[in-house]
């Protein structure tokens, strides 16, 4: 239920699953009160003293953020590319870490080895449609990109693709399934973003909130 104090509030996305316990621990490192938030059950809106959170998916941060509905959020760099949303970086929290890659079998890998021609009509596997298009078209090559939602090392094994493009982190899964690293596309790693308008009308919100970051930045690189 949201209290009738929500708009004097400073409302922050957080993403649901397996990024949820480190946004916890750094929310608790910044001394942001987040105690409900482990004991919510189902809710999906908590509030507590002067910060109101929200629960949503992790490719949905970034909309919640841009449209005005949250001042500020944590969100991977993966994610505020694939959305294309317009926000202000207020941090890169170096948490998260892990990369974009294009990966595929060996044969694959002979193909990437010679002239870009040889790549034309590929087909490429990934949860993100939209950097993929992007990191292709910079190399001069239309791919063929098949949407997913999960389990995208498959696609190559059973013929669906050439290759994928997706998270990579210690690359177990890919050698698992016979597959390899061939390029990277780009690091990533948690940001603490905030939109446009509220930077600009909920500044004296916002302060506050971007001077706790920037304590908890100078603690991490001592």
């Amino acid at each position: 239920m949201v209290g009738k104090g929500a708009r004097n509030m400073l409302t922050f996305a957080l993403p649901k699953g397996r990024m949820l316990q480190t946004c916890l621990k750094l929310l608790e490192e910044m001394h942001m009160p987040c105690k409900k938030i482990e004991k919510r059950g189902r809710e999906l809106v908590i509030e507590e003293e002067q910060v109101r959170y929200i629960l949503v998916k992790p490719m949905d941060v970034p909309t919640y953020v841009h449209h005005g509905v949250a001042d500020v959020a944590f969100a991977g760099s993966d994610v505020i590319w694939e959305t294309g949303a317009s926000l202000v970086e207020i941090a890169d929290t170096k948490e998260g870490l892990c990369r974009l890659a294009i990966a595929g079998p060996k044969s694959l890998a002979e193909r990437f080895m010679k002239h870009k021609s040889s790549l034309m009509g590929i087909k490429i596997a990934t949860k993100y449609p939209r950097i993929t298009k992007q990191y292709f078209s910079y190399r001069g090559i239309q791919p063929e990109i098949i949407p997913l939602k999960g389990s995208i090392e498959l696609a190559p094994i059973l013929g669906l693709s050439d290759g994928i493009l997706d998270i990579v982190q210690t690359g177990e899964t890919l050698r698992a399934n016979g597959l390899h690293v061939l390029e990277e596309v780009a690091q990533v790693s948690l940001r603490i973003v905030a939109n446009n308008k509220s930077v600009h009308e909920h500044w004296d919100k916002l302060s506050r909130f971007i001077e706790k970051t920037r304590i908890l930045k100078e603690r991490k690189h001592r």
